[in-house]
């Protein structure tokens, strides 16, 4: 039966290429990048001849199954009714399965390939965690030694016990919340505990994040706030040159604006809903009411970091 053969070939030619693959990334440490081109290629582009061959290769057999007497009668005349169905039914499984798991690959060969020739991030600047550890010659930056450093060092300033059971918390993930709770507990003990807690928890942060310099050079957050500035900060001025608009407040929603009579029912909807709070609406409806209020030719916004909520820059 061809079909046997074609079956045997084309799940060996799947399955030889995978294994070798996964010998290369055990000892490259990495998958994506560390296993050699065609190896990669193979291990997730061959799947679009071979899982078609294979699936036509099993499906041929079940239907020589169905129309071989011998093999029916296996187990008697009696079960040759059961057998004949049980391949019906796997024909049906092949029928609804064999096209998910084939995009399945598809999928992962989009993702692998994504990843394999992806640029690669740029260094670390500004301020960033501590390195924590180092994984395949590439500093990790984890910032869970620095969430029980800065609890551990904010609690001990009120209460020790608690500062080392932080320190010993094992299960950080998912056993921070009880820590931070009473942190909470031993503020809420005296103003003057609140203000050592929260100092505490600052001279900490400033001590163990880093700050990574242009050309590199790294230091505490604290040595390079309390070290000269090497850059001069200055005040910029922008002025509108835009004219004048018709002051009339248009909101974009799906494929067009909202404006007038709709947008103040699409506003009483969101905030029926939850969507916006209450004061948000009551803002956008004095916008739509009081169209002078969307003329700011007169006047001026302060912005305090170019970062600001209102600033013209993504990041400080």
């Amino acid at each position: 039966q061809f079909g046997a053969g074609l079956m045997i070939l084309s799940w060996s030619l799947v399955e030889v290429p995978r294994y070798l693959f996964y010998v290369f990334a055990i000892f490259s440490g990495d998958a994506t990048k560390g296993t050699p081109y065609p190896l990669f290629w193979m291990r997730y582009s061959l799947f679009a001849v071979l899982y078609p061959s294979g699936i036509t290769g099993e499906v041929t057999v079940f239907v020589a199954a169905m129309n071989d007497p011998e093999f029916l009668n296996a187990f008697g005349p009696a079960y040759s009714d059961v057998l004949y169905y049980s391949i019906v039914s796997l024909l049906v499984v092949y029928f609804f399965g064999a096209l998910p798991m084939i995009f399945n690959m598809v999928g992962n060969r989009k993702s692998a390939f994504k990843k394999r020739f992806a640029k690669p991030p740029p260094p670390p600047r500004g301020i960033v965690f501590p390195v924590s550890s180092t994984k395949n010659g590439k500093d990790v930056r984890s910032s869970t030694p620095v969430g029980k450093a800065i609890l551990s060092a904010a609690v001990g300033a009120v209460d020790k016990d608690k500062a080392a059971k932080i320190e010993k918390e094992r299960n950080w993930r998912f056993g921070y919340v009880k820590h931070v709770v009473g942190m909470v507990e031993a503020q809420c003990a005296s103003p003057e505990s609140a203000l050592k807690v929260a100092q505490a928890g600052l001279d900490k942060a400033y001590e163990v994040f880093e700050f990574v310099k242009d050309d590199g050079t790294k230091a505490s957050l604290k040595d390079v706030m309390a070290a000269k500035s090497e850059q001069k900060f200055c005040t910029g001025f922008v002025k509108g040159e835009t004219a004048g608009g018709k002051n009339i407040l248009e909101v974009p929603y799906k494929d067009g604006k909202l404006s007038g009579a709709a947008l103040k029912a699409k506003v009483k909807e969101w905030v029926d809903y939850g969507t916006i709070e209450p004061s948000a609406g009551e803002a956008i409806l004095g916008c739509v009411e009081n169209p002078g209020w969307l003329d700011l030719s007169d006047r001026y916004f302060v912005l305090l970091g170019a970062g600001s909520a209102l600033g013209p820059l993504l990041v400080l």
